[in-house]
């Protein structure tokens, strides 16, 4: 988000949206960029973004005690989203480091506060759900939801825990006080541990677990040795009940108790950190099971043991998407280290992870990415971890990756107003497609866009090109550039001549195409492709010919360039177009068509082609519309706005979104 951008999302006026955090009701509208790049400007438009993330946090804690979970949720969704993008973008522009810490803050708390309320939520339909078993007699069904709802009432406890935790670091970072909110959790929490409290006494059985260690000191080859006992709040020894001993990394053991409750475990630490440790011993029920569970902790001192990692068998030669294969054998003195994790890496490429069998055996493939230089080079096998109880040296074996040809296509079709649609595809020279790999777009020389190959190698991107560019009714060279420096798939590159047609103004008419242009829409429309393109495109390796390099001032169409009105363009000709565009999963552009319908809608209210997004919506409330079209108006405006100031991508929800309040205004009649 340029400087410039700050300038025109702050216009918004105090009356639309959520007001309490804006500063002002001054409106600026389109300042120079020069004079909207002190600090105090980026930090009063952070500190209204703040507040309002702030305040939707707040909003969605209020859902929550109301019981209206999915309202919780959407405060939260794409909108949240799209501000919090505007707030990383505009604490980019600032000095140190405070705003990037509480843009993390405000992350985490919506994730911690989404995941809260998907927890809330399933409780609630669960608990509906055991009320009904206990009403039709059902107890065994009964049961098994009561020991769901005791695991999902401790989950909530720690999400109530963790998003508290995110509610004071946001207040200590924005000076918000969040005391509102985090009273609310605290009641909705305490509200189902109480609920659930009576659950677990109609339920269960309450159970004891004892646990002993026979020596503090263990290590791979010294493991450790623990018996105990499990029985019922009467001390009955419960038989044949599982009993698990926790050694860290997921890896675990587990025996079944005897007739009189005992047991006895054995585990060789593995993945465990060295030093001081405790170990959980676990006693978990089945879910029709009337006992409760129960665990103990024992405490034991954890020294290193040196292994070994060996290699048995490897790939030796391979190129682009061959498969790389390795196995072996991970021990000490002979002693299989079991369920251990391993990643392999091809240079210095991580190729993934595996884990050890029971004799600490593991086998590894793939198929070769192309980010994998084309080198002699070795395969290697390491622990992911350090300073745990098994030590190794990393394990490497010899592999030669070598280089692929390429064979990169290009083929275009012309449309009106200077429209192109291009496609091609990227393969090996024995027809191998090469996926997510970056496509450069050159028109006479200079690099115009950029595009990523499919999963098929296949490439589509559509271009509007400018007259400073390509002149009307002329041929261009469009040329398709692939880079392949630094991978094993090698450099390809092709051109075309195509005819370019500049007949006809397209979709957009003089009207519409001057107040884009005055909002900020550094853009050009094409009715086929319904692409963007925009300025700030990379550079590349220089051509041949001496062309190559960066457009300069080739960025927009203007308001000087000779349109002529369409009157054949209607409002509901660009509502056409919108859902064309979101079928086509083209969602800005669904956005913009949307919001370009209600303009062309109120057109008689607003006749000022040059108006921006927000003095057009005060004309409106100025022609004393109805109060309720004024509120679609307003949705429009407000979506529209996010969506072209976004960071992120539009969603299909959003461009729905604008669409149905569209139809509404230009279907209904207003």
């Amino acid at each position: 988000m340029s400087t410039s951008d700050v300038a025109r999302f702050s216009s918004q006026p105090e009356h639309v949206g959520t007001a309490s955090f804006a500063r002002n009701n001054s409106t600026v509208h389109h300042e120079n960029p020069d004079d909207v790049q002190s600090e105090g400007d980026v930090s009063e438009l952070e500190q209204w973004l703040s507040g309002r993330l702030s305040s939707q946090l707040g909003s969605s804690t209020v859902k929550i005690e109301q019981g209206q979970y999915e309202k919780a949720h959407s405060v939260l969704g794409d909108d949240y989203d799209d501000l919090l993008s505007k707030y990383v973008e505009v604490s980019r522009q600032t000095d140190g480091t405070a705003d990037d810490k509480t843009a993390k803050t405000i992350r985490d708390a919506q994730r911690s506060q989404r995941q809260y309320v998907s927890r809330v939520q399933r409780y609630r339909q669960l608990y509906d759900r055991y009320q009904r078993a206990k009403q039709n007699g059902n107890d065994e069904k009964a049961r098994t939801l009561a020991r769901k709802l005791e695991r999902l009432q401790k989950d909530i406890d720690r999400s109530s825990s963790n998003l508290t935790t995110n509610y004071n670091r946001l207040s200590n970072r924005t000076n918000t006080s969040t005391a509102g909110e985090m009273g609310r959790i605290r009641n909705v929490t305490q509200n189902i541990s109480s609920q659930q409290a009576t659950v677990r006494k109609a339920e269960f059985t309450q159970t004891n677990l004892t646990a002993t260690i026979r020596t503090p000191n263990v290590s791979f080859f010294d493991p450790i040795r623990v018996t105990g006992r499990l029985t019922d709040e009467n001390d009955t020894g419960l038989e044949n009940q599982s009993i698990w001993l926790r050694l860290g990394g997921n890896r675990s053991q587990r025996v079944r108790t005897s007739e009189n409750g005992s047991f006895s475990l054995v585990g060789r630490p593995a993945v465990v950190s060295r030093g001081n440790r405790s170990f959980r011993v676990e006693y978990h029920p089945t879910n029709g099971s009337i006992y409760l569970g129960s665990n103990a902790t024992v405490q034991a001192n954890v020294s290193r043991v040196a292994a070994m990692i060996d290699i048995s068998n490897h790939t030796r030669r391979v190129r682009y998407n061959d498969t790389v294969a390795v196995s072996g054998r991970v021990h000490a003195r002979q002693v299989g280290a079991t369920d251990v994790p391993l990643a392999v890496f091809l240079g210095e490429t991580r190729l993934g992870t595996t884990r050890t069998g029971p004799d600490g055996s593991f086998s590894f493939n793939t198929t070769l990415p192309a980010d994998v230089p084309a080198n002699s080079t070795a395969i290697r096998v390491a622990f992911p971890f350090r300073g745990r109880a098994l030590n190794a040296l990393n394990a490497t074996a010899p592999v030669v990756v070598e280089s692929s040809a390429t064979t990169l296509t290009l083929s275009g079709t012309t449309g009106k107003t200077r429209s192109v649609d291009l496609s091609g595809y990227l393969t090996t020279t024995t027809d191998t497609p090469v996926a997510d790999q970056q496509v450069s777009i050159l028109v006479n020389g200079t690099q115009v866009a950029s595009t990523r190959t499919d999963e098929n190698g296949t490439y589509r991107i559509s271009l509007v090109l400018p007259p400073s560019l390509v002149p009307a009714d002329s041929n261009a060279t469009f040329a398709a550039r692939f880079d392949g420096r630094g991978k094993n798939v090698e450099s390809a590159r092709t051109a075309t001549e195509i005819a370019v047609s500049g007949a006809d103004d397209g979709p957009l008419d003089s009207t519409t195409r001057g107040w884009l242009v005055s909002l900020g829409v550094a853009a050009l429309i094409t009715l086929g492709g319904f692409f963007l393109w925009r300025s700030d495109f990379g550079g590349g390796d220089a051509d041949p010919d001496g062309r190559d390099g960066m457009a300069t001032d080739v960025d927009a169409v203007t308001e000087s360039d000779d349109a002529t009105t369409d009157p054949s363009v209607s409002a509901a000709a660009f509502l056409d177009r919108a859902r064309s565009a979101r079928d086509a999963g083209e969602f800005e552009t669904a956005v913009e068509m949307g919001y370009a319908a209600t303009r062309d809608r109120f057109d008689a209210v607003v006749p000022t082609a040059t108006s921006t997004h927000w003095e057009f919506y005060n004309a409106c409330r100025e022609a004393d519309l109805a109060a309720e079209t004024l509120s679609t108006i307003a949705d429009v405006t407000e979506r529209y706005e996010r969506a072209a100031f976004a960071a992120n991508r539009v969603s299909s929800e959003t461009a729905t979104a604008v669409i149905d309040a569209a139809s509404t205004l230009v279907e209904d009649g207003a």
